[in-house]
């Protein structure tokens, strides 16, 4: 496959964004930053989007010639006033670090998971989504919210979504967790199936996290548990938006293992007879935006594997 093929190109532009602190690469911060730069010169360079890096730790980033882009993970908090709190000191830790590094620092996406306590129910679900979206956004800064995984997941990720909905014209989005280091953390294909429709259905952008170090959907012994596939999660929201399939045809897609059955040419996406032309791919790329992953290198020497790259 040449990686210039137009569909090929629309679905993986700018779709990872490096994160080589976390887990399992867990690199420290100064290498997986200079990863991150040389990563710039790389001929896959189009694959790479921004560096993940927590609010607190951007003054320790080392100097950069070249204008680099940047998501930052927010501290978090106990409970919705813990939370803005943090907010506004990690909205002062983006500031100080965008006037030392001026036009160079593009930071312009944050991401924080919301305490469970703000979606135990919808009021304060909605009150924790528009005061620190207000913060944020009023500094150029979209923000992806995250619903805390593991019991009870599937409906505070509903209060959330259904939060998200309510503010649309702010610049928000919601956060999926794909995965970890445990089995534990993994969503279940009907659960992130459930995601993809809802965020299609609202309006709402979706970026993923963990777990999606690889194309396709496969066991992982590391782990003892099967684990997701980026071209799997991708190819089941862009086809979503594309052709507005059901909760089942999308885990249908994020549950298949043959690298036959996804097909790029140079006018579109097609798996099982679903087809996105390549203008779609590019619309719903702007819902399903990106994905973090410790590794820059993995998805792509997977995809070369493939004989995709």
């Amino acid at each position: 496959m040449n990686p210039q093929n137009s569909s090929f190109k629309a679905f993986l532009s700018h779709i990872i964004d490096y994160a080589g602190t976390y887990p399992p690469a867990n690199l420290p911060l100064g290498e997986a930053f200079n990863n991150f730069i040389l990563y710039q010169s790389s001929p896959d360079a189009w694959m790479l989007s921004r560096f993940v890096v927590p609010a607190k730790r951007l003054c320790e980033l080392q100097e950069f010639g070249s204008n680099l882009s940047f998501t930052v993970l927010g501290r978090g908090g106990r409970d919705l006033d813990e939370f803005l709190g943090n907010v506004n000191l990690d909205i002062d830790d983006i500031l100080s670090f965008r006037e030392a590094r001026g036009s160079r620092a593009n930071v312009d996406t944050y991401e924080a998971s919301l305490p469970a306590s703000t979606l135990a129910d919808r009021f304060t679900a909605n009150d924790a989504v528009t005061r620190s979206a207000d913060a944020l956004n009023k500094n150029g800064i979209t923000i992806f919210f995250e619903a805390p995984f593991g019991e009870g997941w599937d409906e505070r990720a509903e209060k959330l979504i259904r939060a998200l909905r309510k503010v649309r014209d702010k610049h928000v989005g919601f956060k999926l967790r794909t995965g970890g280091v445990v089995a534990e953390a993994f969503p279940s294909p009907a659960q992130v199936a459930w995601a993809i429709t809802e965020v299609r259905d609202s309006g709402v952008p979706m970026k993923c996290t963990a777990g999606l170090h690889h194309p396709l959907r496969h066991y992982d012994g590391s782990v003892q548990t099967e684990m997701h596939g980026f071209l799997n999660v991708f190819s089941a929201g862009i086809l979503s938006m594309a052709v507005g399939i059901p909760p089942t045809q999308v885990q249908e897609i994020l549950e298949d293992e043959d690298p036959s059955n996804f097909v790029f040419d140079e006018t579109g996406f097609e798996w099982k007879g679903l087809r996105a032309p390549v203008s779609e791919i590019v619309s719903a790329r702007g819902v399903v935006t990106s994905f973090g992953s410790c590794s820059f290198d993995e998805p792509r020497e997977d995809l070369r594997n493939l004989g995709l790259m």
